[in-house]
């Protein structure tokens, strides 16, 4: 039922909170925006504040830099995953970071937070709210 479930999600749209604790501020930083993804291979992440910023995935196209467009495609990856991941996801992450946590809502078993933790010991926790999936 499951992979039936997974299967038939076409698209997700969902508001994000991402939080990021780094030692170089005394106060954690706050972004909040919207996410749009569309199987199997488009993802639009438009940062609202504190800063206008949009970054697009279409396939082989996109326009942001090699690194943020791993850091994309692991959260695309993460989005309707069942909690799993393939071989080459993990090794990604595994440069990028110390873990990768994701959790996933027990309903829809579409990711409602992803938890990055940087090898320096900074985090950054992705929430999902107002998700709505097609």
């Amino acid at each position: 039922m499951l992979a039936f479930i997974l299967a038939a999600i076409v698209s997700i749209q969902a508001d994000f909170v991402q939080t990021k604790n780094s030692a170089l501020f005394s106060e954690p930083q706050v972004s909040t925006g919207k996410m749009i993804y569309r199987a199997p291979e488009y993802l639009h992440w438009a940062y609202e504040t504190p800063n206008n910023v949009i970054w697009e995935i279409d396939g082989d196209r996109s326009n942001v830099n090699p690194q943020v467009q791993k850091l994309l495609r692991m959260i695309m990856a993460s989005i309707a995953s069942e909690g799993k991941t393939d071989g080459k996801m993990e090794r990604e992450s595994k440069k990028l970071f110390q873990s990768v946590i994701v959790r996933m809502d027990e309903e829809t078993h579409i990711a409602k937070q992803v938890e990055l933790i940087e090898k320096n010991g900074d985090t950054t926790i992705i929430e999902f709210k107002n998700v709505v999936a097609k």
